[in-house]
């Protein structure tokens, strides 16, 4: 069985003269009256850097055996002349008042004492924690009683002060030396080292520097067992701030602060305030909910490393049975700060029975949902991750539902349609032949090239009169007679553009449309669908290019061929896309549309294309290629803006061009029939 890093962790603490300097001075209040309001101040008492060091990791050791009681264990070393181990992995020692009693046995360092550069204290501490991490726990005991594999790893977090970089080096080579000979002397039957997470805290008094060259916060990878990573930090507070941090990355946990919380202030019982309380506790609880941390609203408070998901008090419930939510999972906790007013009274609420809703604010939507659950079971508090969408024990929702059970309007049926019409059957030819798979691949590839998953995306799929060449164009070949039932679909589409008939809506309904502009946008997106259907299926044969190629001159567009250059019809394509002319352009071809033979009534139409079994619309008709005149792109360009130019004004008598040249026109004739101006009257003066 594998045990991960933070299954077994060695805390070694240096107790040299470095550690007995004074870094955080302490104010001291205390008043001795010798007369009416007379006192006495007091000097300031200084921590030293032991003190702060040994407070930073017991509140380590506090959160972990709060959340992990059995299953998370840590020993101590202190690094003196003899090194001395403080406690075991029994679990009768995995508590913070035995740890409490053996350091106050060890007594504060002195500042006399300096260990020298090869003393052996150094390296008695970090190979008494070496060898500590060979010893099994309780639990890998009973796996190696039983005959199954146990791989032995651990995290060894050295707190000292680091002279140089060769200081820091010469830890690193001894702790690699040292697994080496472990390894190398253990028995088959004895646990070996398989690795080792190595954690080294630089801490000084402030003002106090030496350089060290090294990574902040970044694993280096020393040999396939040992890993190193390096901390600096200034003694004092920040020492307790930087194993929170520790804390919560070697555990995988995070932090939710309680906002809101209604509490009677202590000077004023009759008023209160809100106040906000920490939690620590497994970050499973967010994952559980979200997958990840991405959508919660995250921040960071003063002077911590470390974000902080904030969740709002709701009304508190009792905590019965019947009152309880489904969750999908539940975590201990425990408070940042055990020993504040506010804390305590947040756990003593609720030990007495009462559980608390959390409210969460999601940083997408910014919608507001009941997210978790304080609650205490058995003397122990927890945090519940509540379930936000359907429960388990509900039925499994049905496909036309979506997330939270909002009902959609999914193409159901044609979905069904599309599973039926791709149906998989054994081959039992050649198992190398590809040739069927690809087959069935490019069918499926075809069917879903073009394909609304909902009603309300398309109205295409929607009309009825659609039908009939939605079903041919789904063949593998088309026959004459289904070219003809095609080309009639295409025409009686036209005719109802061309009478003004209403498009149906997602319910088959018909749209009440106020303005013919709306019908006119309406019916140009119905022909863009028509055109993206077609064209997903033209390359199946002959006859799906046909029905494209018909449509394309209905809509009087240039009809695309495998042989032609695709260089200038792109071109061409993006000339039509950044004109800032295509919505008159299109009401111009609905005029032509309407002025053309095949604008009458649909029986007319379906009458006079029935004679041909060609790609055109009618037997006469010729191809309309894109370019037969082999003119440059820029004369089409100037073509085409002059086309443009002819429906915003009357172009001026003199600028027309009659063939090759320029017409002749004879200015001024109003003025020559009044006689005021002409030739002939200036050369009679």
């Amino acid at each position: 069985m594998s045990f991960p890093a933070s299954h077994k962790t060695v805390i070694v603490l240096d107790h040299g003269a470095h550690f007995a300097q004074p870094c955080h001075p302490v104010e001291v209040d205390v008043q001795r009256a010798r007369g009416p309001g007379a006192y006495i101040p007091l000097a300031p008492v200084s921590k030293s850097v032991w003190t702060c060091v040994v407070e930073a990791t017991l509140e380590y050791c506090r959160i972990v055996w709060d959340l992990f009681p059995v299953e998370k264990c840590i020993r101590f070393v202190v690094r003196k002349n003899p090194p001395e181990i403080l406690n075991g992995w029994k679990n009768e020692h995995q508590n913070t008042a035995s740890i409490m009693t053996a350091l106050a046995g060890v007594g504060r360092p002195t500042p006399d004492r300096k260990y020298g550069a090869a003393d052996s204290a150094a390296d008695g501490g970090i190979d008494l924690a070496l060898e500590s991490l060979c010893e099994p726990t309780e639990k890998q005991v009973e796996l190696l009683e039983a005959g199954k594999e146990v791989i032995n790893r651990g995290r060894m977090i050295i707190i000292t002060t680091i002279i140089d970089d060769f200081h820091r080096k010469k830890l690193i080579r001894t702790a690699q030396d040292k697994i080496l000979k472990i390894n190398q002397e253990t028995e088959d039957n004895d646990m070996k080292l398989d690795h080792v997470e190595l954690v080294i805290i630089h801490t000084t008094p402030t003002g106090m520097e030496y350089r060290i060259h090294a990574e902040q916060d970044m694993a280096e990878v020393i040999s396939p067992t040992l890993t190193t990573l390096f901390y600096t930090v200034t003694a004092g507070p920040a020492v307790s701030m930087k194993l929170l941090y520790l804390c919560l990355k070697h555990y995988d946990l995070a932090s939710t602060t309680v906002t809101g919380i209604p509490m009677k202030e202590e000077q004023n019982a009759s008023s209160s305030a809100n106040y906000d309380v920490e939690l620590f506790h497994q970050a499973e609880s967010h994952k559980r909910l979200l997958g990840d941390f991405q959508d919660m609203v995250l921040a960071t408070s003063e002077g911590n490393e470390y974000q902080t998901c904030k969740l709002k008090w709701c009304t508190p419930r009792g905590s019965s049975a019947s009152e309880l939510h489904h969750c999908s999972a539940a975590f201990r906790i425990t408070p940042t700060e055990v020993n504040s007013r506010q804390s305590s009274c947040l756990t003593n609420f609720l030990l007495s029975g009462r559980s608390v809703m959390l409210e969460m604010q999601r940083r997408s939507s910014g919608v507001k949902t009941i997210s978790h659950m304080l609650t205490s079971h058995g003397g122990e508090i927890f945090i519940h991750t509540l379930s936000s969408s359907r429960s388990l024990l509900e039925d499994p929702p049905s496909i036309s539902e979506g997330p939270g059970g909002r009902v959609t309007d999914y193409r159901i049926r044609e979905l069904s349609d599309l599973i039926k019409c791709n149906l998989l059957a054994p081959f039992f030819g050649d198992p190398t032949d590809k040739t069927p798979l690809d087959k069935a691949q490019s069918r499926l590839t075809r069917f879903t090239r073009f394909l609304p998953s909902t009603i309300s995306s398309t109205t295409l799929f929607n009309l009825p009169v659609f039908e009939p060449l939605h079903a041919a164009m789904l063949k593998e070949n088309l026959t004459d007679e289904d070219l003809t039932e095609c080309r009639k679909v295409i025409f009686a589409i036209m005719s109802m553009e061309q009478k003004g008939e209403p498009l149906p809506g997602p319910l088959g309904q018909p749209v009440p449309v106020g303005k013919k502009s709306k019908r006119e946008e309406q019916y140009r997106g119905l022909w863009n669908e028509l055109e993206m259907f077609a064209t997903a299926h033209s390359e199946q044969s002959p006859g799906h290019q046909a029905v494209l190629e018909c449509l394309l001159e209905v809509r009087q567009k240039p009809i695309l061929k495998k042989d032609e250059k695709v260089g200038l019809d792109a071109a061409l394509r993006e000339l039509d896309k950044l004109s800032p002319m295509n919505d008159s352009l299109d009401k111009a071809d609905g005029r032509k549309r309407s002025q053309s033979p095949h604008s009458t009534a649909s029986g007319h139409a379906a009458g006079s294309v029935t004679g041909g079994g060609g790609g055109s619309c009618g037997p006469n008709k010729k191809v309309k290629l894109v370019n037969p005149q082999g003119h440059t792109l820029l004369q089409l360009y100037t073509a085409r803006k002059l086309r443009e130019a002819k429906l915003m004004h009357k172009e001026f008598a003199a600028r027309q061009i009659v063939g090759s040249e320029m017409k002749a026109v004879k200015l001024y004739l109003k003025l020559e029939k009044e006689g005021s101006v002409g030739p002939a009257n200036n050369g009679g003066q």
